[in-house]
This record gives structure tokens, sequence and C-alpha cells, in this order.
């Protein structure tokens, strides 16, 4: 009777232990599904700018990407990160504002981050921002760049992705920097290349022009004469004179107003904005791919 009891004390022991066992196993696969330790915003950052949790990319495209994210952020003046998850608790656009807050991207940088997000069990993307720079990546930005990796995204090329994501937000800093952010309307400033371009350009033009009807003109006299003396230059009719007068009746004068520059892109424009758990103002979007 005695062993039957102590047997059935191991036992219970043994599941008791093998409960808490799952329950902290289960615990720590949760917190590495959340990815941050607190919600608490931290004084500096504590991830690298490149996560690749689900394993997308191999070491060297780790490697390479991470050295452009890291170039580009120091550049810049802001973290430029990318994150990928198998899957995420919550709305996608939280869970980024959240992974870019509770990791304390942009610490160093007057608190300026940027994050382009991929979940892959429901093919989700996200992109958030924080900071004074957050301008810098407006709607119709966002919009475009997702649009030039679409395809990358959809055929599971995601270091190509990720490297036109890099590529592209160092164009749309580099533009607001010089103070003309990537919006609806934008316009390439011109460089002494194109106006050299559009004065050879023109010059041709305008060549060509006046080919054709000097051409003509001279395909019209191959049946002219030139004349001995002036006689054969006279009419037959002679010269008749006659006196013209001009008079002026009145005057009509016709006004259209011009309309004013009113500063319009064209559209909305700008970027708009919403508020993370934390608090925090972000920009940002997402769909799936």
């Amino acid at each position: 009777m005695t062993n039957k009891i102590t047997i059935s004390k191991q036992i219970l022991r043994t599941l008791i232990l093998s409960a808490v066992f799952l329950c902290i196993l289960t615990m720590r696969v949760s917190a590495s599904d959340i990815l941050w330790d607190d919600y608490v915003i931290p004084s500096e950052r504590l991830k690298e700018r490149l996560l690749d949790n689900a394993d997308l990319l191999s070491d060297s495209e780790e490697e390479s990407l991470l050295g452009r994210l890291d170039s580009l952020s120091a550049s810049h003046g802001c973290d430029i990160a990318v994150l990928t998850v198998k899957s995420h608790p919550g709305p996608v656009q939280d869970f980024a504002d959240d992974y870019l807050d509770y990791n304390g991207f942009g610490s160093e940088f007057n608190n300026n981050a940027f994050l382009f997000m991929v979940s892959m069990d429901d093919r989700e993307w996200a992109i958030s921002s924080y900071g004074d720079k957050s301008p810098a990546l407006t709607d119709y930005g966002q919009e475009k760049m997702v649009e030039a990796m679409m395809d990358e995204l959809g055929d599971g090329d995601f270091y190509a992705a990720f490297v036109t994501y890099a590529d592209t937000m160092d164009k749309y800093l580099e533009l607001y920097e010089q103070g003309t952010p990537y919006d609806v309307g934008y316009k390439r400033p011109k460089t002494t290349g194109d106006y050299v371009k559009n004065a050879i350009l023109g010059l041709l033009i305008g060549l060509i022009a006046a080919l054709f009807p000097i051409l003509s003109m001279k395909s019209g006299l191959k049946t002219v004469k030139m004349n001995e003396g002036a006689f054969g230059y006279q009419s037959a009719k002679g010269i008749k004179m006659t006196s013209q007068v001009d008079r002026f009746i009145n005057k009509t004068l016709s006004k259209t107003p011009i309309p004013k520059d009113t500063g319009s892109r064209g559209g909305s424009g700008g970027t708009s904005y919403h508020s993370s758990s934390s608090g925090r103002s972000h920009g940002g979007s997402h769909g799936h791919f």
C-alpha cells in the first residue's frame, strides 16, 4: 500500500513538473512572438535594424541588408528597420507601431524611425514611422514604394523587396532634406544636364522646322528663268494707284481673369497619422501581398 502511494506521488509530481515546463515553454514562445520585453519605451535601441524572425533571408543576404540599413540610418540620422515574422497577435499596424516604440528605435536619432514589416501567415505588410522626419514618407510615397515592391513580395524575392525599400527610403529622405518631399504632383528638379539636353533638342527641332519650307521653296524655283532686262517683269496692264483711307471706328477690350496658383499639388498629399498604444503619433499603412 505504501509503495502504491509513493508511486502515485511520483506520478503526480512528474505531471506537475511537466505542466510547469509546458507553461514556461508557452510563455517563452509568447514572449518570442511579442518581440519586446515590456510596454515601456526604452532609452536605447534594443534590436538590430534587421530582424528576420520568419527566416526569409540567407545569412549573406541578412549581412548585406543589415549593412545597407545601418549605413542609411547613420547617413540620414534616423533608424531605418526591417522586421519579418511568421505571425503576430492583433492588427498588423498596431504590432508594427509597438515594435518600433517598445524596442527604442530612433532613440539615438531624436526618436526618428521607419519600419517595414512582413508577416507570412496572413501575407501582410505594414509600414510605421515616427518622429520629425515622418513627413519624408508621405501617404503617396508609401503607395508608390509598395507598388515597386509588390511583384518582388508576391514572387517571394524578399531580399530584392527589402533592398527596394532601403533604396526608396534613401531617395525619399534625400528629397525631404532638400525641402521637396516626394508627394502628389512631385516634379524632379531639373539638372544642368537637363537644360543642355533641352537646348540641343530645341536647336534640332528648329533646324528641321526651317529646312522643310526652304526645300519646298527651292523645288518651286526649278522652272524660273532669269530675264535679261527689266522689261519682262512689267505687268501687261500697267500699274494703277488708288487712294485708300483707314478709319478707326471703335475699340473693344475683353478681359479674362487668370486663375491664381493656390499651391495645390493636385491631391490631398501629406502624411496621415494615427496613435499607437504608447500614445505616440505614427505615420504608416498596411495591406496584403
